[in-house]
């Protein structure tokens, strides 16, 4: 259709919406129909394109915080308990973005995968410098973290972390029986 016309008809719906010729929701879709949903409620043009993408935001903030908490943990000098607050840090900074994707009802799943992958990075290495050559400690914060992951994926019902726990326990028994 001729965008002359367009511009016309969609001038038509407003004036008809404002005077109440038709009812509001009739005029909301037959604006979305003419404009092809670049107009909000108001009538005013909306540009998609500007605004950029929570998940993907949060997915580059954690990805990056991870990799800092890697490489603090196992590329650094630094004194264990710098590193251990450090790593706490990264950990909570990436808690609160997950729980900032969430709020705003984007894809959590990828932030919440990074987090939990992070804290189980972090808790065994704060159990294994705690209690040096002691496997047991290891291996059950292994099976917490896999807890954590089983009931987190129950409570929410998100499938792949529940599969995911259960398969980490699964290996985690098989490891101690081998």
């Amino acid at each position: 259709m001729n965008r002359e016309k367009k511009d016309i008809i969609i001038s038509e719906i407003k004036y008809w919406k404002e005077n109440k010729l038709l009812p509001d929701t009739y005029c909301n879709f037959l604006l979305a129909l003419y404009t092809e949903g670049t107009h909000d409620e108001k009538g005013q043009r909306v540009d998609k394109t500007k605004r950029p993408n929570v998940a993907i935001i949060g997915i580059g903030i954690l990805s990056f915080l991870l990799l800092c908490s890697l490489l603090v943990t196992y590329f650094t000098e630094l004194s264990f308990v710098l590193q251990t607050v450090t790593t706490g840090i990264f950990v909570l900074a990436s808690g609160l973005v997950t729980a900032y994707v969430i709020r705003k009802k984007a894809a959590f799943q990828i932030p919440l995968v990074i987090t939990f992958v992070q804290l189980l990075v972090s808790s065994i290495t704060i159990v294994d410098f705690v209690v040096k050559g002691t496997n047991l400690w290891v291996v059950l914060t292994v099976v917490c973290n896999c807890l954590l992951w089983v009931i987190t994926g129950k409570l929410f019902r998100i499938y792949y972390l529940l599969v995911s726990g259960i398969i980490a326990l699964f290996i985690v028994i098989l490891s101690i029986i081998f």
